[in-house]
């Protein structure tokens, strides 16, 4: 007997949160569910510290997971579906810190420096031998110190980062770009588990496809403001 369907994710907002009643909302969510009303399917959402529900998709058949940045590393290791948004990264900081963007990534290393553990930011600053970082456990954890001062810079998509300072209470016209960290920009997409039945996975993709060329893809982004500026 086949593996039913799960459908695996975390708590980023605005690409996934979490409705008081205890189930997943969000952009992304909205997308995902819709994508099931076009297969005939009911989705049975499981949030999940990020680690698990990625073990889940790499050993598990029939594993549905988002939003899940595409990278090399991982293009043969899952079956793609599409392309929520493309997240373009930055470096940002206070604007009574910073006059003016910086030219170059290495501008950045005289400043207190906050990244998440495990991050693509982290090990892109360990690379390029930076040794002014803070570690954190969350990127809520970053704005707050950004803030309040105890760091200079931190990284972020501005999707994510004007979230999170609503979120917190801040302004966002207190912060400023100061620079595209290109490397770290990427596709954020819904993908299956490797060993997930073809056929399954062909219906999502059509349904994604029908999504992308009718436009109601982008409508939903539009709703959830998930727009670059």
């Amino acid at each position: 007997m086949a593996k039913p369907l799960t459908v695996v994710t975390e708590i980023i907002p605005p690409y996934q949160t979490k409705n008081e009643d205890g189930s997943v909302g969000g952009y992304a969510t909205q997308v995902v569910r819709r994508l099931f009303q076009l297969t005939g399917q009911q989705p049975d959402i499981i949030p999940l510290p990020w680690g698990r529900a990625y073990l889940m998709a790499q050993k598990e058949p029939n594993v549905l997971i988002y939003s899940m940045i595409r990278t090399v590393a991982r293009e043969e290791q899952f079956q793609w579906i599409g392309n929520l948004h493309t997240q373009r990264f930055y470096m940002w900081g206070l604007k009574k810190n910073f006059d003016k963007p910086f030219s170059d990534l290495s501008q950045a290393k005289p400043y207190r420096i906050a990244t998440s553990k495990g991050y693509g930011a982290a090990y892109l600053l360990a690379e390029n031998n930076f040794d002014n970082v803070l570690h954190t456990a969350r990127n809520d954890q970053n704005v707050g110190m950004l803030f309040k001062e105890r760091v200079d810079i931190i990284f972020s998509s501005e999707v994510l980062l004007y979230n999170r300072i609503k979120k917190l209470g801040y302004s966002n016209e207190d912060v400023r770009r100061l620079y595209e960290v290109a490397p770290l920009s990427r596709e954020l997409s819904i993908a299956f588990s490797r060993e997930s039945n073809p056929h399954l996975v062909l219906r999502f993709q059509v349904a994604f496809n029908y999504l992308e060329r009718t436009g109601e893809l982008e409508k939903i982004r539009r709703q959830w403001d998930i727009i670059e500026r």
